[in-house]
């Protein structure tokens, strides 16, 4: 018996939308065999842990089936079992725990710069990060605590806010005020990001603008900012400006 032209449109439609569907979700056959290895490679590997465990799920962007993995005796194990379709390992992520640790620092740190506003009644925004010439994971453990009086790296800090005067002495001002705060917190910043502006960059509309006057520079050594050297920051942010516009 033929089939009619409108059967076999159908048939097409629903191949097409289940070609669709396994390319987003995956299919059952392959998650049961990724479920099915990440069973062999706990077993063989992680027995020790105390694990917590998410069925498999697909990620469409590589392709592959993750299966998240967290050692319920540790803050920063969280890790990721990676198998293709044919349920074959592809990536783990055990190794890599250490980011999770720096991850977590780097939110501790965040916070604890916009904390200081309020806790000094320092009128602009500050945000403190791992200073960019280092590589903070050789300086840390996995689960390390966070201290934030005895950090084992040194840190930068933006400065950032709307002021009077915007210009590299009223900057400086600003910058050494920040400094005093870090030292009484025992924080290590050893380079500074200052960005003031006469007005908000966004309107009471949420709306991009560009302030009237506006101070910058970055990469600002401590050496600069405990000296009060404006002319060196002026310097600076002279030359930054140039080099943006290049």
């Amino acid at each position: 018996m033929k089939l009619s032209g409108k059967k076999i449109a159908i048939g097409i439609f629903v191949l097409l939308v289940l070609a669709a569907v396994n390319a987003i979700f995956g299919n059952p056959i392959s998650k049961a065999l990724a479920e099915r290895g990440a069973d062999k490679v706990i077993a063989e590997k992680y027995g020790d842990l105390d694990l917590s465990r998410e069925k498999a799920v697909y990620n469409f962007k590589l392709p592959e089936y993750v299966v998240h993995l967290q050692d319920k005796n540790s803050v920063d194990s969280a890790f990721e079992l990676c198998f293709d379709s044919f349920g074959r390992l592809q990536r783990d992520t055990y190794d890599f725990r250490i980011d999770n640790t720096m991850m977590r620092f780097d939110d501790a740190i965040r916070k604890y710069g916009r904390g200081l506003e309020k806790a000094y009644d320092f009128p602009y925004q500050i945000t403190l990060s791992f200073w960019d010439k280092v590589d903070p994971r050789d300086y840390l453990t996995v689960d390390q605590p966070v201290d934030m009086k005895h950090l084992p790296f040194k840190l930068q800090a933006q400065i950032k806010g709307v002021g009077d005067e915007v210009a590299a002495k009223a900057a400086m001002a600003v910058l050494q005020r920040a400094q005093g705060i870090m030292d009484e917190e025992g924080l290590n910043v050893t380079a500074y990001t200052v960005d003031l502006t006469s007005e908000n960059r966004v309107n009471e509309k949420g709306e991009a603008q560009k302030p009237k006057d506006e101070f910058f520079a970055m990469d600002i050594p401590q050496t600069v900012v405990r000296e009060g050297d404006v002319d060196a920051l002026e310097k600076m942010a002279k030359a930054q400006m140039t080099e943006g516009k290049e």
